[in-house]
């Protein structure tokens, strides 16, 4: 009887634990040209595995993301509109010109790289536009 006991209250506290993969939340400002990007989208690639990328949409310069643990690639986008196109069959509304404000060494040539660990993790980003500030 004894055994069956410690037995249940393991598969209870094995159920209440969870066995998933450890998670992380990442946060932080990403500026553009020393100013909070107003809008954007972050990326977090798993540098090894299977598992799905993470995004967050950044806000006044602020994002916030939840992810598997692990060595993460990370690319940062800032489209903005430039203009509009008229659309090829009738009646269809303009469609929006997108253009992106930050160089490709932040997004489809990023470099840049984060570990995430369990729990928070802070982490900020300076960007600078197109034709913007040098570092």
């Amino acid at each position: 009887m004894r055994c069956f006991a410690w037995l249940a209250a393991s598969l209870m506290l094995l159920s209440v634990c969870g066995c998933g993969p450890a998670t992380g939340t990442v946060s932080g400002n990403v500026t553009i040209d020393g100013q909070p990007l107003d809008k954007g989208i972050i990326s977090f690639a798993a540098a090894e595995g299977t598992e799905q990328p993470a995004s967050a949409d950044i806000a006044n310069g602020h994002y916030q993301a939840t992810m598997q643990v692990g060595k993460k690639f990370v690319q940062i986008s800032a489209p903005i509109s430039v203009g509009k196109r008229k659309a090829d069959a009738p009646g269809v509304p303009p469609e929006d010109i997108w253009q992106e404000r930050l160089p490709p060494k932040f997004n489809s040539e990023s470099k840049l790289e984060f570990e995430v660990k369990p729990g928070a993790n802070a982490k900020d980003w300076e960007t600078q536009s197109v034709g913007g500030k040098k570092s």
